[in-house]
């Protein structure tokens, strides 16, 4: 007999079950089946098969197929296969990163099998000896107890519910209160709303305004079908190439989404993006292409899937983020877009690499591959290009070794004013949020740490006295009055975060309008996109923000807090960051203002000679002789315990299992992580760099740890392991 070999998305690798009952053998590779898995039901992938063994008794039984077709075809389980392999972690795993939606809520039906003696059903179960019965509410250990005994029979289907929206129903009265009308008429103005949460957001008002009129009767929920995004389609020439290289460099954005279309006029591709906000950037640009990505809801992207499935959708192209990896599309090539970008960085699970995993894709499927980004990373730096002349960028340094001033220098202050003079719009960029990254005392240098991380905590002011938070595990406490260790009354905030920024420009513009944007709180932009003269203050979240239309500075109080971290590829990320701020117009170029005590970093130049090649070739140049990525692949081996001897003791023993298989400057550390306490966890790294197949000879023979959390992180971009600041 031919078992299934079934991937379920969970930290395995696939395990054996006989075929569902009744179904032929041979059939259901690639086909998402319903699975018993410790008392309960889960649904996985037929990634292969195997010969049946005289010990095949005693597996367990699949118990349907969802569909009546294969999810995947053989190139994506060759590839799901050999993806795992490549980042060192179980096909499960990999599964889950990749297909976060494979799972739908199920319909589950049960009965006692027909002929079988109803004394066999326990107690609370009788029902089942009448009929169909809806599993939902039973125990699911006394069902498991009656399948393994094989005297019950199931039905599974994918369940899909209602999509359930508010709708305006009836017009309120004239005595309704400003707020509850303000939220109904923007309720009718929208059309409908997803939730009770997102109308008031939408309205401004709280969620308790919405809820008084649903509990009236003048809104209401109703069945909608899910409505496709709906995006103004613009068309671009396309870019005429004298060849079509590996990769294309440089450009505005407009040029790039132009290069993008002679690109996709060769041919339908799957163009991956880091984030849904620079994918829907280029989606009214390509209005024929699917857009498949992590901000659709699960249903919608289960449907995309079943469809292009069904249909084979031949000659279309593909816009996605990572989960449209493993999509069953025909394609010419893959175009992977910002390919050095942070977010391709999986953050859990597989820890894999998006554009390592794209390459791997186009291999198996026989296709090129192609990287189009502002500034290419120095990954494929050395692959074939062909460059588009970069922005010029209009580039102001202040040596805060010689201005005056902080948070803002008198300079500084200047071109403000002109921006506020001439009616025109700014962005002020911090590398954190809060008021200061350190409170200390002046007196005997105290700093307020976090109890369960090796950092300080950030300090928010508020009215009185303020609070102290870590932005890494949530810890907070109230601010002190006096310095808990001499008393002193004399604090000294350090390191300007959104809140003292704001506050500063409240004390210097007070007539500038000011708008907070960070990944926690978010103003409407609404006054700026409508043209109004303004200043937006965040973090690295205002890249993902709408466009400014009058936007005409971008300043940088403390370009060096972006730099000054313990990675390699920090001065890369930095670099990268500056051209993405110098492009953040689509059509115009705004001042950037970088105050710094370091006016002649390589970045800084590249910049001012408008020419990003100077840079890479020093970076690559460095990377060589420390025989860093890409030179050589990385494996960052992370360990972690509650107690540091344990964690110690774990990462040293497995040192010296490696130790005698690692050549000279294969092995860099063992050591504390950067950050040596996170949420709790004492954590030190230890790191492989070597070739490929030394690497991978390497992490064939790693030793299993005992007593702390292993992590491996194949091809780490990032050493720290911070949440955003």
């Amino acid at each position: 007999m031919r078992l299934l070999r079934v991937a379920l998305p969970l930290p395995l690798e696939p395990m054996s079950y006989l075929p569902p009952h009744g179904v032929q053998e041979g059939e259901g590779l690639g086909h998402r089946v319903v699975v018993p898995w410790r008392g309960e039901l889960r649904v996985g992938l037929v990634v292969g098969y195997e010969e049946g063994l005289q010990k095949s008794f005693t597996l367990r039984e699949a118990v349907a197929y969802l569909d009546d077709f294969p999810w995947l075809r053989r190139e994506e389980l060759a590839f799901l296969q050999a993806a795992a392999q490549d980042s060192f972690c179980p096909l499960g795993t990999l599964l889950a990163d990749l297909l976060p939606f494979l799972e739908p809520p199920l319909q589950h039906r049960v009965r006692l099998v027909p002929g079988a003696d109803p004394a066999v059903l326990p107690r609370g179960l009788e029902a089942l000896a009448e009929g169909w019965q809806d599993a939902q509410g039973l125990d699911p250990r006394l069902l498991d107890h009656l399948r393994e005994g094989g005297v019950l029979q199931e039905e599974v289907a994918e369940k899909r519910p209602p999509r359930r929206v508010l709708v305006a129903l009836q017009e309120p009265p004239e005595g309704l209160s400003e707020r509850a009308k303000a939220a109904w008429y923007t309720l009718r103005d929208l059309g409908q709303a997803e939730s009770m949460a997102a109308l008031a957001r939408a309205a401004g008002v709280g969620v308790g305004v919405v809820k008084g009129l649903l509990d009236r009767g003048y809104i209401g929920f109703s069945e909608a079908e899910p409505a496709p995004e709906a995006l103004a389609a613009q068309t671009l020439e396309p870019l005429q190439l004298p060849t079509i290289p590996v990769r294309l460099e440089g450009g505005r954005l407009l040029e790039r989404i132009r290069a993008l279309t002679t690109l996709l006029g060769q041919g339908p591709a799957l163009v991956l993006f880091p984030e849904v906000s620079l994918l829907r950037r280029f989606q009214p640009f390509l209005p024929g292409a699917i857009a498949f990505h992590g901000e659709m809801r699960a249903e919608e992207r289960r449907k995309v899937w079943a469809g292009v499935r069904k249909a084979g959708m031949k000659g279309t192209s593909v816009l996605a983020t990572y989960q449209g990896l493993l999509l069953p599309v025909e394609v010419r090539r893959i175009v992977v877009v910002e390919e050095g970008a942070e977010a391709y960085k999986l953050p859990g699970g597989s820890r894999a690499f998006v554009p390592r995993l794209a390459r791997l894709r186009a291999q198996g499927l026989g296709v090129p591959i192609h990287y189009l980004s502002g500034v290419n990373s120095a990954e494929v730096w050395t692959e074939p290009a062909h460059h588009l002349p970069p922005p010029v960028p209009r580039l102001h340094l202040l040596d805060m070794r010689r201005e005056r001033g902080w948070p803002f220098s008198g300079a500084a202050i200047a071109v403000l004013q002109q921006v506020q003079e001439k009616r025109r719009q700014a962005i002020v960029l911090s590398a954190r949020r809060g008021y200061s990254a350190v409170l200390r005392c002046k007196e005997c240098d105290w700093k307020a740490m976090c109890p369960h991380c090796a950092l300080p905590l950030r300090y928010h002011k508020g009215e009185r006295l303020g609070w102290l938070q870590c932005h890494q595990c949530g810890h907070e406490e109230k601010a002190p009055l006096l310095c808990p260790n001499c008393r002193s009354d004399v604090f000294d905030p350090r390191g300007p975060g959104v809140d003292w920024l704001l506050e500063a420009l409240a004390r210097y513009l007070p007539t500038l309008p000011r708008y907070r944007y960070t990944a926690g709180a978010k103003d409407s932009l609404d006054p700026l996109l409508a043209g109004e003269p303004g200043v937006l203050v965040g973090t690295t979240a205002i890249l993902r923000a709408p466009v400014l239309p009058e936007l005409a500075l971008v300043l940088l109080p403390y370009a060096d807090g972006f730099v000054l971290e313990s990675d390699f590829r920090a001065a890369e990320r930095y670099h990268r960051l500056l051209w993405q701020l110098a492009d953040l117009h689509p059509r115009r170029r705004p001042l950037l203002v970088l105050q710094t005590f370091e006016p002649t970093h390589p970045a800084h130049k590249a910049l001012q000679t408008a020419d990003p090649k100077g840079f890479m070739e020093k970076e690559l140049a460095l990377r060589r002789a420390l025989g860093y990525p890409p030179a050589s692949r990385m494996v960052k081996l992370e360990v972690a315990h509650p107690k540091e001897p344990v964690a110690r003791d774990a990462i040293l023993q497995l040192a010296a299992a490696l130790k005698p298989q690692s050549e000279p400057g294969e092995m860099l550390g063992p050591a504390p992580a950067p950050v040596a306490r996170l949420r709790g966890q004492y954590v030190f790294h230890l790191l492989l760099k070597s070739s490929e197949a030394r690497v991978r000879a390497l992490m064939e023979n790693l030793p299993p740890v005992h007593g702390a959390r292993l992590r491996v992180d194949p091809d780490p971009q990032s050493f720290v392991g911070l949440l955003e600041d």
